[in-house]
């Protein structure tokens, strides 16, 4: 059946694949839930402690609750994205996301700041990188590595942005306006982008991912569309490589999600000022770049399990050196080899479920792996927090953490790509 086509006078206009403008405006979307992001709500985790009366511990807590409610939701927005497509719901989770932030801003209560909390990782850290991740991914193929490789410079760029302009606000106004001041950012630069450039699917425009000549007429659904196998959220749940990668993407997201948390708090038990803490979120910046580029690169050559265990093994690493190290220079290494890892993962979360299942479900398999991937931010901090207010260190926490990347990481060498028969 032949998929019936739309007009787009911008479209037209472009003397390019469109495909690269959808590059450019999906990157932004995933910049700009950086409000939502544990890099920048770490800056302001100090000033909720002393402002609400809340222990470390329990803020870690709240954060975590929060951040797996948020989670539970992502599936209702994966399946909203694969119905109405990702130019109608970018500007309806920008504008929440946005309101969030101002929310955030108002709370004098443990409990609105938890509802806060969790608005701000359903709309932002879930559901504007889903939909601007699930633009990108329907446009690209062939391509698609380089493509989320480049996609993935969202990462340093918000870590080069937020996290110092939240301090200088925060420094000069105070927390509350800072954080409102992100929302209306959110506002100023998302509802614009969002209503103007962000298209569907290219099929629906008469083009092709990646710009190709069609071998043959696109279709409306089916088995197959320019050679792709499309799985759907059911067949996808019953191969390995699907709960393989949903533990690891997990595991990483957890495990930075807590070392970017406690961030400063690590830092000053080693004997490193605030400043370099500070400062460490640009290093971590610069090097997720390579690991950015270098992963997608990676993407479109090798193995996808034999990267993700790699990833993992320099996690495990980075977890050794938060714990060993003394001197700036050694936090500059730390911060280097979070800064690959947090790049490379960045990069295979958003390559391998259109790789391995195709594009015509993607949403709603991407809703569900975020489950986890978005989850497991909520249960990174907690058992650091814990470690540190029970124990005065974070060592017997990390210590024990350090199992599940090893673990999931030799898991990922043995197991193989699944296979689709043809109906």
């Amino acid at each position: 059946m032949i998929a019936n086509t739309k007009s787009s006078r911008l479209i037209k206009a472009t003397p390019f694949f469109y495909g690269w403008v959808i590059l450019v405006v999906g990157t932004v979307g995933i910049v700009m839930m950086a409000p939502s992001q544990t890099f920048t709500i770490s800056i302001f985790i100090d000033y909720f402690i002393k402002d609400l009366g809340i222990s470390r511990a329990n803020i870690s807590l709240l954060y975590g609750v929060a951040t797996f409610a948020a989670s539970l939701l992502l599936p209702l927005t994966g399946r909203l994205v694969d119905r109405f497509g990702p130019r109608l719901m970018t500007p309806l989770i920008a504008l929440g996301l946005g309101l969030a932030s101002v929310g955030v801003a108002l709370v004098h209560s443990i409990f609105t700041l938890f509802l806060g909390l969790l608005a701000l990782r359903f709309l932002g850290f879930g559901s504007l990188q889903l939909v601007s991740n699930n633009l990108i991914a329907q446009w690209f193929i062939r391509r698609r590595g380089r493509v989320m490789g480049l996609a993935g410079l969202s990462l340093p760029i918000g870590l080069m942005i937020f996290p110092g302009l939240s301090q200088f606000w925060i420094d000069h106004l105070g927390w509350r306006w800072a954080m409102g001041l992100l929302g209306l950012l959110v506002w100023l630069v998302m509802l614009p982008v969002s209503l103007l450039f962000f298209k569907d699917r290219p099929e629906l425009y008469g083009l092709q991912p990646d710009g190709d000549t069609p071998p043959f007429p696109s279709v409306n659904g089916g088995e197959q569309r320019g050679g792709e196998r499309h799985w759907t959220l059911a067949e996808a749940r019953r191969t390995g490589v699907f709960w393989l990668f949903s533990a690891g993407l997990t595991v990483l997201t957890m495990l930075l999600a807590g070392l970017v948390f406690h961030q400063t708090s690590l830092f000053e038990v080693r004997g490193l000022s605030r400043e370099v803490a500070v400062s460490a979120f640009y290093v971590i910046a610069i090097f997720s770049v390579i690991g950015n580029l270098g992963m997608g690169w990676l993407l479109d050559r090798y193995r996808a399990r034999l990267l993700l265990a790699i990833t993992l093994f320099l996690l495990a690493a980075t977890m050794v050196m938060v714990q060993v190290m003394r001197t700036p220079a050694e936090a500059l290494l730390y911060g280097a080899l979070n800064g690959l890892v947090s790049g490379a993962f960045r990069v295979i979360d958003a390559v391998v479920w259109a790789k391995y299942f195709g594009r015509l479900h993607l949403g709603s398999i991407r809703g569900a792996v975020m489950i986890g991937v978005v989850g497991g931010t909520a249960l990174g901090p907690y058992p650091l927090g814990l470690s540190m207010d029970t124990f005065g260190s974070y060592a017997p926490a990390m210590t024990a953490l350090l199992i599940l990347p090893v673990s999931i990481g030799l898991a990922a060498l043995l197991i193989k790509r699944p296979e689709k028969q043809p109906s």
